[in-house]
C-alpha cells in the first residue's frame, strides 16, 4: 500500500481550494479582477496554513491506525515536521500576502472596488482585531519556533521544551481560521473538511495540553545493568515487568531516563523471545551522538528509574518477500540485532539474508559477538571496517549478490549514507518501495 506523504496531503488540500474557489465570479470579475485574485490567494493560503498545521498536530498523537498508514512512528514524525514546516511557511505566505496587498494600495497599484463584499461572515466581526493579533503574534512565534528545530546547536531538551507551545499557538490559528474563512468556503466540501480539520487538532491539542499522548503506551521500569561496549555506546539491560505487551525485532520506543529531558527514541536491541520474554527485559544500546547522549554514560546506573512508552515502528523485516539484504551503519546495527536473536530463536527456516555492517573501527569483541549470532542465524556476514577500507556502496552489495533487484533491503544507519545508498539502488532499477529504512530525526 502506497505510505500517506506531504504531497498527498497537500494535493487534496489544493483540490479542496480547487472545488472552493469561486471560478464563476473570478471570469465575469471584470475591473473587479486584481483584488478578487487577491482575496483568493488570500484565502487559499490562509486554509492550507491551518488544515496542514491540523494534520501536524494529529499526527503528533503517536496513534497507532495513523502510524500504519504512513509507514511507522519515525515517518509519522518526519511527516508531523514536514506538515508543520509547510504550514507555517504558508502561514508567511498568507502574511505576506496581506501586507504585499497593503502596500500595492499605498502606491495605488492595488485598488479596492467600493462595496466588494470579501465574502467574510458578518456574525463574528467582533473578533476581527484580536484574530488578527492572533494569528500574526502566532506566526511569529512559529517561526521562531521553526528556527529552534532547524539550529541543531540548540540542545534537544530546550527544544522540546518550546515545542510544547505550539498546541497554543494553534488555538490561535483556529480563531484567526474560523473568523476570517469567507463564506464560498464554508458552503462546500471545503467547509466540512474544515470543520474536520479544526475539530481533530482541537482534541490533539486538549490531549497535548493534558499530557495524555501515549499515556496509555507507557510503562515503568529500571535499569539492571550497564555495559560500556567502547567507541562511546553503552549497552542498557532493563527490566519493565508484566505491564510490557512485548516487540517485534526491529522496533523502538521512547526512552524517558530523566524527566526534565524528557523522551528519547532508541531502537530495541533484543528480541522478544526466551529468557527476555520470561523476565520481562529488553536491551537498549545508546551511542553518545548528541548533547544529550553524551551525558548518558555518567548518569546511567543500576537501579535507575526509566519510564518506556512504545513499541513503535514498522521497521520489522515482514514487508519484504524472498531474499533481504541489511545494511547497518554504526549504531544502527541495533535493529538486526534483535532480528537475528528471533532468528536464532526461531525453529522456521528462513529465506537468505545478507548482513552488510559498515563502520569505523570494528572491535574485536564486537565482530566475535555478531559472527556468532549471524552463524547461529542462518545469515551471512559482511563487515566493512571504514577505518581500514572504503565506506559501503551500492555497487559492492550489487557486485556480491546477483539477484539484489529481487531482494528488499533493509538499512538503518546515518542519514546521508542512506540517502545515497537509495539513491543508488533505485538508479539501478529497485523499485523505491523494496528499500525500507528507518528515519530517526524527531526534530
Amino acid at each position: 500500500m502506497k505510505k500517506l506523504n506531504i504531497w498527498t496531503v497537500t494535493g487534496v488540500g489544493l483540490l479542496i481550494v480547487g472545488l472552493a474557489f469561486p471560478w464563476g465570479s473570478v471570469s465575469d470579475a471584470g475591473p473587479t479582477l486584481p483584488w478578487t485574485i487577491y482575496l483568493q490567494l488570500l484565502f487559499a493560503s490562509g486554509f492550507l496554513a491551518l488544515a496542514l498545521m491540523s494534520v501536524a498536530m494529529v499526527l503528533a498523537l503517536r496513534l497507532p491506525k495513523i502510524e500504519s498508514w504512513v509507514g511507522g512512528l519515525d515517518q509519522c514524525y518526519r511527516l508531523h515536521r514536514l506538515s508543520a514546516e509547510w504550514g507555517v511557511g504558508l502561514g508567511l505566505t498568507h502574511y505576506l500576502i496581506k501586507v504585499g496587498a497593503k502596500a500595492l494600495r499605498k502606491e495605488g497599484l492595488l485598488v479596492k472596488p467600493q462595496g466588494f463584499d470579501s465574502g467574510i461572515p458578518e456574525l463574528f466581526s467582533t473578533w476581527h482585531d484580536v484574530a488578527r493579533l492572533l494569528g500574526e503574534l502566532g506566526l511569529y512565534a512559529s517561526l521562531a519556533l521553526v528556527a529552534v528545530a532547524l539550529i541543531r546547536a540548540i540542545p534537544y531538551h530546550l527544544f522540546a521544551r518550546l515545542h510544547r507551545i505550539l498546541p497554543l499557538l494553534y488555538l490561535g490559528f483556529v480563531l484567526h481560521g474560523v473568523v476570517f474563512l469567507p463564506l464560498s468556503y464554508w458552503k462546500n466540501l471545503s467547509g466540512a473538511v474544515f470543520v474536520i480539520c479544526v475539530v481533530a487538532g482541537l482534541v490533539a491539542t486538549g490531549l497535548s495540553l493534558s499530557g495524555r499522548i501515549g499515556r496509555n503506551r507507557q510503562v515503568q521500569g529500571r535499569v539492571s545493568e550497564v555495559t560500556s561496549l567502547g567507541k562511546g555506546v553503552q549497552e542498557v539491560q532493563i527490566d519493565l515487568g508484566p505491564a510490557w505487551p512485548g516487540h517485534e525485532a526491529g522496533q523502538f520506543a521512547l526512552f524517558t531516563f530523566d524527566t526534565r529531558e524528557g523522551a528519547h527514541p532508541f531502537t530495541i536491541a533484543s528480541a522478544w523471545e526466551g529468557e527476555n520474554a520470561r523476565l520481562h527485559r529488553i536491551r537498549v544500546a545508546i551511542k553518545a551522538l548528541g548533547d544529550y547522549t553524551s551525558t548518558l554514560p555518567g548518569t546511567l546506573v543500576a537501579e535507575a528509574p526509566v519510564r518506556v512508552e512504545g513499541p513503535y515502528g514498522s521497521f520489522i523485516f515482514d514487508q519484504g518477500k524472498g531474499r533481504q539484504i541489511w545494511i547497518a551503519g554504526g549504531i544502527g546495527l541495533t535493529p538486526f540485532v534483535a532480528r537475528l536473536e528471533h532468528l536464532v530463536a526461531s525453529t522456521a527456516e528462513h529465506e537468505p539474508v545478507d548482513l552488510f555492517y559498515s563502520a569505523r573501527h570494528v572491535s574485536p569483541e564486537t565482530l566475535a559477538r555478531l559472527s556468532t549470532i549471524a552463524s547461529a542465524g542462518a545469515v551471512r556476514l559482511h563487515v566493512i571496517d571504514t577505518e581500514q577500507e572504503a565506506p559501503l556502496n551500492a555497487k559492492q552489495v550489487v557486485e556480491m549478490i546477483p539477484d539484489w533487484k529481487a531482494s528488499s533491503i533493509w538499512f538503518c544507519g546515518p542519514l546521508k549514507f542512506g540517502d545515497a545508498l537509495e539513491k543508488s539502488f533505485v538508479s539501478m532499477g529497485l523499485p523505491k518501495g523494496q528499500f525500507h529504512r528507518e528515519a530517526f530525526d524527531f526534530r
